[in-house]
């Protein structure tokens, strides 16, 4: 058995069936590749190749260390990967639901296990159209944040990215900060990622390219917690200025709060954004059951199912959802609409004319706020 901080990312495409301990590695898989090491300091320590795959191997935590206060960061290459999810069976477990997991087993990915697959199958009785639906509504969120990002890089100063929750499944489109980095390659993206498996996945994709290229880090940290951003303002490895405006983003993550955290979504959002310096935009997306859906009854009997079953309340109503932004106001949601609202993701800010909708798009609300006076001014 080999110990348990080890950290197993498999080669691309394939299932993980068994972790390896690096200290197999060269009985097991012959060529090389990469291999890096990485201690609870802040310095990364490159060693020799010895496997094919890529492995991350965590050195045990001092007992005074915070599992909080660690700051996963490496140089790798410009010519990585794209992002695919292949969770170690060692950390994650396979009786432990991960949040990236279960998005994955929604959308139709494979990357997942049988625990995961049985809360999505709950969560898709809540969503009209079942998985299909629930594809639909995460890509549809997914589209949401590019277009706020977009908007902000063309029309404010913002030039500084925090993401709460890696990419949780897969587009058309490159992942979100190679999306940012198109429009503004100076622009600084830090990824916020709690689960373990993920955040070390992620490593292979959103770290510091090179010295000239775009930076983009992953931070391995409690995204529910209102004092994160004082922790990423003051570590010396998370490249943030704390006297420029920043770009929160908290889309289909609030929705996987366990209802056993002892916060609250508003709580959590009032926190961050408390710390957030005047001038930063705010994004939150949350699952909302509409007042006039068809079969409503039945969507909210499955939700409290979820709730008491599984531990996360799905959906919330649409004036608690409005809660979340502190009391900030909210940027107008369309150029023909002056009032600011929640609406539906795929209605903020459209590309182009909606040339379908669907009954789950109603299902995902979001909005955008201002830390300051109402943007845009008039």
């Amino acid at each position: 058995m080999p110990p348990m901080n080890c950290v197993t990312s498999l080669q691309r495409g394939a299932r993980p069936s068994r972790s390896v301990c690096p200290r197999e590695a060269s009985k097991t898989l012959p060529t090389t590749e990469s291999c890096f090491c990485w201690s609870s300091t802040p310095t990364a320590r490159l060693l020799p190749a010895t496997a094919r795959s890529t492995f991350l191997v965590v050195r045990p935590l001092a007992p005074e260390d915070h599992p909080n206060k660690i700051e996963r960061t490496l140089n790798v290459s410009s010519s990585v990967a794209e992002p695919r999810l292949l969770p170690s069976e060692q950390l994650a477990g396979q009786e432990r639901r991960s949040r990236v997991r279960v998005i994955d087993a929604l959308v139709g990915g494979k990357d997942n296990y049988a625990e995961d697959r049985r809360v999505a199958d709950k969560i898709a009785q809540v969503l009209p159209g079942g998985f299909e639906g629930a594809k639909r509504l995460f890509t549809e969120d997914f589209w949401f944040r590019v277009r706020v990002c977009r908007m902000l890089l063309a029309r404010t100063e913002v030039s500084q990215f925090v993401l709460f929750g890696v990419d949780q499944c897969e587009t058309s489109a490159a992942p979100l900060h190679k999306v940012v980095h198109r429009d503004a390659p100076d622009a600084v993206v830090v990824y916020v990622e709690p689960e373990l498996d993920s955040a070390t996945h992620a490593l292979e994709f959103d770290t510091r390219t090179n010295e000239r290229g775009p930076v983009v880090h992953v931070v391995h940290d409690n995204m529910y917690d209102p004092a994160l951003l004082t922790r990423l303002f003051e570590s010396s490895s998370v490249p943030l200025d704390d006297s420029e405006p920043v770009a929160l983003l908290h889309c289909a993550t609030l929705p996987f709060l366990p209802s056993d955290s002892g916060t609250t979504p508003a709580e959590i959002t009032a926190g961050q954004i408390d710390t957030l310096p005047e001038g930063s935009f705010v994004a939150v997306s949350h699952l909302s059951i509409p007042d006039g859906a068809a079969d409503r009854a039945a969507a909210v009997r499955a939700a409290n199912v979820l709730d008491e079953t599984v531990g996360t309340r799905l959906c919330r109503p649409e004036t608690e959802i409005a809660t979340f932004f502190g009391g900030l106001p909210l940027v107008v949601p369309s150029p023909l609409t002056t009032a600011p609202a929640l609406v539906p993701c795929s209605k903020w800010y459209p590309a182009g004319p909606l040339l379908e909708q669907a009954a789950v798009d109603n299902f995902n609300l979001g909005a955008v706020a201002h830390k300051g006076k109402p943007w845009p001014s008039v």
